[in-house]
């Protein structure tokens, strides 16, 4: 068995005992479940136990037991996980919610219209000044199914917009005889060349030939870009790229390579339930009186 040797660095340091002080908390019945100790020591708070281990290290702030305590209770999450050292981590979840919110964004807008925005000149308090006042959502294709709605009821349909149904913004229309497709070559299928859209679909469309549409041939029966349109050819492809973004390095999807979206760094639950901890520590330090409010201050 070999013996580890003293670094020379240290072989002549001297002991001396450190003020510090280790609170443990568990729950009342005395289960060992979610048990954790926190410990101050001179510039760190230090949690330990079943939430895992985290330091927090700021000498200015912690350079006192009271002061650490009080400067911990109330602070802001992202400030005290930089006091820890620990990075954000990629979260596959929150980039997949990202790139779905914006596909969507411009269909939404087709069918539910634009919030409209007016700068009003108000007076409040004797002065006057300019606000933002935000207008009810219009000229969607929901508002023009409302207006036919209310014409037929109101016995004026002859004189509202019709052609309804060609206007919908979903569809998605092959406009090439289905026949004829097989006659048809592309090194890389335009899909414009096979069906008439609303441009509202492009973003989809990205999604779609990143996944399913690399393979495709202009066949209208193997995953065609109409897929966009439906629940469920949407939905194939959240659950495609869910499976791509678990590693980032290969999604090799153009809204991220082209900057559309970004990919999401954030930190863990774990690390939220670790801060909850150290600061649901610090609180009830405070509450039991163990916090000098002259030491505080000085």
């Amino acid at each position: 068995m070999t013996r580890l040797t003293t670094p020379p660095e240290i072989a002549d340091h001297l002991m001396t005992e450190v003020e510090a002080r280790t609170f443990h908390f568990r729950k009342p019945s005395g289960g060992s479940a979610y048990w954790f100790n926190l410990t101050w020591i001179r510039g760190k708070l230090i949690l330990s136990g079943d939430f895992g281990d985290i330091t927090l290290t700021c000498f200015p702030a912690c350079a006192t037991f009271a002061g650490a305590i009080t400067w911990a209770v109330d602070a802001e999450f992202e400030y005290l996980m930089e006091k820890t050292g620990e990075r954000r981590s990629y979260d596959e979840a929150r980039t997949l919610e990202d790139i779905i919110a914006w596909a969507n964004a411009p269909v939404i807008e087709e069918l539910n219209g634009t919030e409209r925005r007016r700068d009003v000149l108000v007076e409040k308090d004797g002065r006057k000044r300019y606000e933002v006042i935000r207008m009810k959502l219009r000229d969607g294709y929901r508002h023009a199914c409302q207006d036919y709605r209310r014409a037929v009821a109101a016995g004026t349909r002859d004189d509202c917009r019709t052609g309804l149904e060609e206007t919908d913004p979903r569809r998605f229309v092959l406009q090439v005889p289905e026949d004829a497709v097989m006659s048809m070559w592309f090194e890389k299928p335009d899909v414009s060349r096979f069906y008439s859209y609303e441009p509202c679909w492009d973003r989809w469309l990205s999604l779609w030939r990143d996944t399913y549409g690399r393979d495709w041939s202009g066949l209208p029966k193997y995953d065609p870009p109409s897929m966009v349109t439906t629940h469920m050819g949407r939905w194939s492809i959240k659950d495609e790229l869910e499976r791509r973004l678990t590693d980032l390095g290969s999604a090799n999807l153009t809204c991220l390579s082209a900057g559309w979206v970004e990919e999401t760094y954030d930190y863990t639950y774990s690390q939220r339930r670790q801060i909850g901890a150290v600061q649901f520590a610090c609180r009830q330090i405070v509450a039991a009186g163990l916090v000098d409010a002259g030491e505080c201050a000085a």
